[in-house]
Protein backbone atom coordinates (compact mmCIF):
# COMPACT_ATOMS: atom_id res chain seq x y z
CA UNK A 1 0.00 0.00 0.00
CA UNK A 2 1.33 3.47 -0.82
CA UNK A 3 2.18 5.92 1.90
CA UNK A 4 0.63 9.36 2.13
CA UNK A 5 3.82 10.88 0.69
CA UNK A 6 3.45 8.73 -2.41
CA UNK A 7 -0.31 8.44 -2.62
CA UNK A 8 -1.90 6.79 -5.64
CA UNK A 9 -5.21 8.39 -6.58
CA UNK A 10 -8.02 7.97 -9.08
CA UNK A 11 -10.26 10.87 -10.06
CA UNK A 12 -13.41 9.47 -11.66
CA UNK A 13 -15.48 11.95 -13.66
CA UNK A 14 -18.14 12.56 -16.28
CA UNK A 15 -17.29 14.24 -19.60
CA UNK A 16 -17.01 18.04 -19.68
CA UNK A 17 -16.63 18.37 -15.91
CA UNK A 18 -13.32 20.30 -15.77
CA UNK A 19 -11.49 17.01 -15.25
CA UNK A 20 -8.69 17.97 -17.64
CA UNK A 21 -8.22 21.28 -15.81
CA UNK A 22 -8.11 19.31 -12.56
CA UNK A 23 -5.40 17.13 -14.07
CA UNK A 24 -3.35 20.17 -15.04
CA UNK A 25 -3.63 21.32 -11.45
CA UNK A 26 -2.22 18.01 -10.21
CA UNK A 27 0.96 18.62 -12.22
CA UNK A 28 2.10 20.66 -9.22
CA UNK A 29 2.06 17.68 -6.86
CA UNK A 30 5.67 16.82 -6.09
CA UNK A 31 7.06 13.67 -7.71
CA UNK A 32 3.81 12.92 -9.56
CA UNK A 33 3.10 10.60 -12.49
CA UNK A 34 -0.07 11.50 -14.40
CA UNK A 35 -2.23 9.09 -16.38
CA UNK A 36 -4.92 10.55 -18.60
CA UNK A 37 -7.91 8.27 -19.27
CA UNK A 38 -6.13 4.92 -19.60
CA UNK A 39 -9.37 2.98 -19.06
CA UNK A 40 -11.14 5.41 -21.35
CA UNK A 41 -8.63 4.45 -24.02
CA UNK A 42 -9.43 0.76 -23.46
CA UNK A 43 -13.15 1.51 -23.59
CA UNK A 44 -12.99 3.64 -26.73
CA UNK A 45 -10.03 2.42 -28.77
CA UNK A 46 -8.72 -0.89 -27.43
CA UNK A 47 -9.57 -4.40 -28.66
CA UNK A 48 -12.26 -4.72 -25.96
CA UNK A 49 -13.65 -1.26 -26.67
CA UNK A 50 -17.38 -0.67 -27.03
CA UNK A 51 -16.97 1.96 -29.78
CA UNK A 52 -14.96 -0.06 -32.28
CA UNK A 53 -17.04 -0.71 -35.46
CA UNK A 54 -17.38 -4.36 -36.46
CA UNK A 55 -15.38 -3.81 -39.65
CA UNK A 56 -12.57 -1.75 -38.07
CA UNK A 57 -9.42 -2.55 -36.15
CA UNK A 58 -8.71 -0.99 -32.74
CA UNK A 59 -6.36 1.95 -32.97
CA UNK A 60 -4.70 1.02 -29.65
CA UNK A 61 -4.22 -2.75 -29.96
CA UNK A 62 -2.23 -3.10 -26.73
CA UNK A 63 -4.76 -1.21 -24.64
CA UNK A 64 -6.70 -4.02 -22.98
CA UNK A 65 -8.17 -3.66 -19.50
CA UNK A 66 -5.59 -6.08 -18.09
CA UNK A 67 -2.83 -4.04 -19.73
CA UNK A 68 -4.06 -0.84 -18.08
CA UNK A 69 -4.44 -2.51 -14.68
CA UNK A 70 -0.94 -3.96 -14.82
CA UNK A 71 0.54 -0.65 -15.92
CA UNK A 72 -1.04 1.22 -13.00
CA UNK A 73 0.07 -1.46 -10.54
CA UNK A 74 3.65 -1.54 -11.81
CA UNK A 75 6.28 -1.54 -9.05
CA UNK A 76 8.11 1.33 -10.74
CA UNK A 77 5.35 3.62 -9.42
CA UNK A 78 5.80 2.67 -5.75
CA UNK A 79 8.07 5.64 -5.02
CA UNK A 80 5.97 8.20 -6.86
CA UNK A 81 2.68 9.98 -6.35
CA UNK A 82 0.27 8.82 -9.05
CA UNK A 83 -2.78 10.68 -10.31
CA UNK A 84 -5.14 8.93 -12.74
CA UNK A 85 -8.02 10.84 -14.33
CA UNK A 86 -10.64 8.74 -16.04
CA UNK A 87 -14.31 8.49 -16.93
CA UNK A 88 -16.39 6.46 -14.49
CA UNK A 89 -18.21 4.74 -17.34
CA UNK A 90 -14.93 3.35 -18.70
CA UNK A 91 -14.87 0.67 -15.98
CA UNK A 92 -18.62 -0.01 -15.91
CA UNK A 93 -19.21 -3.72 -15.19
CA UNK A 94 -15.43 -4.20 -15.21
CA UNK A 95 -14.73 -3.30 -11.60
CA UNK A 96 -12.34 -6.23 -11.22
CA UNK A 97 -10.02 -4.46 -13.67
CA UNK A 98 -9.57 -1.38 -11.44
CA UNK A 99 -5.96 -1.13 -10.26
CA UNK A 100 -5.36 -1.96 -6.60
CA UNK A 101 -3.66 0.27 -4.04
CA UNK A 102 -5.41 3.51 -5.05
CA UNK A 103 -7.59 5.98 -3.22
CA UNK A 104 -10.68 7.05 -5.11
CA UNK A 105 -12.22 10.46 -5.67
CA UNK A 106 -15.00 11.82 -7.87
CA UNK A 107 -15.60 14.99 -9.86
CA UNK A 108 -19.15 15.99 -10.76
CA UNK A 109 -20.76 18.86 -12.61
CA UNK A 110 -24.37 19.91 -13.08
CA UNK A 111 -25.73 17.94 -16.08
CA UNK A 112 -26.95 21.09 -17.83
CA UNK A 113 -23.43 22.48 -17.89
CA UNK A 114 -21.82 19.16 -18.75
CA UNK A 115 -24.11 18.18 -21.62
CA UNK A 116 -24.41 21.69 -23.05
CA UNK A 117 -20.61 21.92 -23.13
CA UNK A 118 -20.45 18.50 -24.80
CA UNK A 119 -23.09 19.51 -27.36
CA UNK A 120 -21.30 22.78 -28.17
CA UNK A 121 -17.97 21.00 -28.59
CA UNK A 122 -19.46 18.66 -31.17
CA UNK A 123 -21.15 21.54 -32.98
CA UNK A 124 -17.81 23.38 -33.09
CA UNK A 125 -16.14 20.32 -34.61
CA UNK A 126 -18.33 20.68 -37.70
CA UNK A 127 -19.96 17.26 -37.29
CA UNK A 128 -22.90 16.70 -39.67
CA UNK A 129 -25.02 14.69 -37.23
CA UNK A 130 -24.62 16.41 -33.86
CA UNK A 131 -27.24 14.34 -32.01
CA UNK A 132 -25.89 11.08 -33.42
CA UNK A 133 -22.34 12.06 -32.61
CA UNK A 134 -23.28 12.88 -29.04
CA UNK A 135 -25.09 9.58 -28.50
CA UNK A 136 -22.19 7.70 -30.09
CA UNK A 137 -19.65 8.84 -27.52
CA UNK A 138 -21.81 8.53 -24.42
CA UNK A 139 -22.63 5.22 -22.70
CA UNK A 140 -26.13 3.93 -22.06
CA UNK A 141 -26.38 5.64 -18.66
CA UNK A 142 -24.92 8.88 -20.11
CA UNK A 143 -21.99 8.83 -17.66
CA UNK A 144 -23.88 9.94 -14.55
CA UNK A 145 -25.58 6.62 -13.86
CA UNK A 146 -22.29 4.76 -14.35
CA UNK A 147 -20.49 7.22 -12.08
CA UNK A 148 -23.07 6.73 -9.32
CA UNK A 149 -22.88 2.95 -9.61
CA UNK A 150 -19.08 3.11 -9.43
CA UNK A 151 -19.32 5.30 -6.34
CA UNK A 152 -21.64 2.78 -4.65
CA UNK A 153 -19.33 -0.10 -5.56
CA UNK A 154 -16.22 1.61 -4.18
CA UNK A 155 -17.98 2.73 -1.00
CA UNK A 156 -19.12 -0.85 -0.37
CA UNK A 157 -15.76 -2.35 -1.36
CA UNK A 158 -13.61 -0.02 0.76
CA UNK A 159 -16.03 0.67 3.62
CA UNK A 160 -15.81 4.45 3.30
CA UNK A 161 -17.18 7.23 1.14
CA UNK A 162 -14.90 8.45 -1.68
CA UNK A 163 -14.26 12.21 -1.73
CA UNK A 164 -16.53 14.10 -4.15
CA UNK A 165 -15.65 17.45 -5.75
CA UNK A 166 -18.25 19.63 -7.45
CA UNK A 167 -16.82 21.55 -10.41
CA UNK A 168 -18.62 24.78 -9.47
CA UNK A 169 -17.20 24.66 -5.94
CA UNK A 170 -13.78 24.16 -7.48
CA UNK A 171 -14.16 27.31 -9.58
CA UNK A 172 -15.53 29.51 -6.80
CA UNK A 173 -13.33 28.30 -3.92
CA UNK A 174 -10.36 26.51 -5.50
CA UNK A 175 -7.90 26.80 -2.61
CA UNK A 176 -10.36 25.56 -0.02
CA UNK A 177 -11.54 22.68 -2.21
CA UNK A 178 -8.04 21.60 -3.22
CA UNK A 179 -6.75 21.74 0.34
CA UNK A 180 -9.57 19.43 1.43
CA UNK A 181 -9.03 17.22 -1.59
CA UNK A 182 -5.32 16.78 -0.94
CA UNK A 183 -5.95 16.02 2.71
CA UNK A 184 -8.55 13.40 1.74
CA UNK A 185 -6.43 11.57 -0.85
CA UNK A 186 -3.00 11.91 0.74
CA UNK A 187 -1.35 14.50 -1.50
CA UNK A 188 0.60 17.43 -0.08
CA UNK A 189 -1.14 20.69 -1.00
CA UNK A 190 0.76 23.67 -2.40
CA UNK A 191 -0.47 26.90 -3.99
CA UNK A 192 0.95 25.82 -7.34
CA UNK A 193 -2.18 23.71 -7.78
CA UNK A 194 -4.26 26.85 -8.30
CA UNK A 195 -2.78 27.94 -11.63
CA UNK A 196 -0.71 26.80 -14.60
CA UNK A 197 0.67 28.14 -17.86
CA UNK A 198 0.64 26.75 -21.38
CA UNK A 199 3.72 24.58 -20.82
CA UNK A 200 3.01 21.32 -18.94
CA UNK A 201 5.05 20.78 -15.79
CA UNK A 202 4.81 16.99 -16.15
CA UNK A 203 4.57 14.81 -19.24
CA UNK A 204 1.28 12.96 -19.15
CA UNK A 205 0.92 9.27 -19.86
CA UNK A 206 -1.74 9.29 -22.56
CA UNK A 207 -2.41 7.19 -25.68
CA UNK A 208 -1.68 8.77 -29.05
CA UNK A 209 -5.21 8.17 -30.28
CA UNK A 210 -6.66 10.19 -27.41
CA UNK A 211 -4.66 13.23 -28.50
CA UNK A 212 -5.47 12.62 -32.16
CA UNK A 213 -9.21 12.66 -31.47
CA UNK A 214 -8.80 15.82 -29.44
CA UNK A 215 -7.53 17.57 -32.57
CA UNK A 216 -10.98 17.00 -34.09
CA UNK A 217 -13.16 17.88 -31.12
CA UNK A 218 -10.90 20.09 -28.98
CA UNK A 219 -12.10 18.26 -25.87
CA UNK A 220 -9.17 19.51 -23.82
CA UNK A 221 -8.11 22.80 -25.39
CA UNK A 222 -9.86 25.19 -23.00
CA UNK A 223 -8.83 23.32 -19.88
CA UNK A 224 -5.23 22.97 -20.96
CA UNK A 225 -4.91 26.70 -21.58
CA UNK A 226 -7.30 28.13 -18.96
CA UNK A 227 -4.46 29.07 -16.65
CA UNK A 228 -6.27 28.16 -13.45
CA UNK A 229 -9.58 27.91 -11.67
CA UNK A 230 -11.40 31.21 -12.02
CA UNK A 231 -14.62 32.30 -10.36
CA UNK A 232 -15.84 34.00 -13.54
CA UNK A 233 -15.84 30.62 -15.33
CA UNK A 234 -18.62 29.43 -13.00
CA UNK A 235 -21.57 30.74 -14.98
CA UNK A 236 -25.25 30.57 -13.98
CA UNK A 237 -27.12 27.45 -15.00
CA UNK A 238 -29.18 28.23 -18.12
CA UNK A 239 -32.87 27.45 -18.27
CA UNK A 240 -33.43 23.88 -19.43
CA UNK A 241 -36.26 24.97 -21.74
CA UNK A 242 -33.77 26.88 -23.88
CA UNK A 243 -31.48 23.88 -24.44
CA UNK A 244 -31.42 21.63 -27.54
CA UNK A 245 -33.92 18.77 -27.23
CA UNK A 246 -31.30 16.05 -26.89
CA UNK A 247 -29.57 17.99 -24.12
CA UNK A 248 -32.87 18.38 -22.28
CA UNK A 249 -33.45 14.64 -22.58
CA UNK A 250 -30.00 13.79 -21.25
CA UNK A 251 -30.29 16.26 -18.38
CA UNK A 252 -33.61 14.82 -17.20
CA UNK A 253 -32.22 11.29 -17.27
CA UNK A 254 -29.01 12.23 -15.42
CA UNK A 255 -30.29 14.58 -12.72
CA UNK A 256 -31.26 11.86 -10.19
CA UNK A 257 -27.71 10.49 -10.22
CA UNK A 258 -26.13 13.93 -10.03
CA UNK A 259 -28.31 14.74 -7.02
CA UNK A 260 -27.29 11.51 -5.30
CA UNK A 261 -23.61 12.24 -5.86
CA UNK A 262 -24.06 15.85 -4.73
CA UNK A 263 -25.42 14.61 -1.42
CA UNK A 264 -22.34 12.45 -0.73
Amino acid sequence: MTSSRNAHVFLWAVPRSLSTAFTRSMESIDNVAIYHEPYGCADHYGPEGRLIPMDASPSEMQCTYDYVKAKLEDKSLENKCVFVKDMGYAVHKRYDKIAKGYKHSFLIRHPIKSFLSYYNAIVSSGADDVDGNLSHWLPEGLGYQELWELYCYLENENGKKPFVVNADDLLTNPKQVLEKYCEAVGFEYNDGLLSWDSKPKVKWNVAATVWDVDHTYNWFANSLSAGGFKRELSKPIPSIEKLPNIVQKYVHKSMPYYEKLSAC
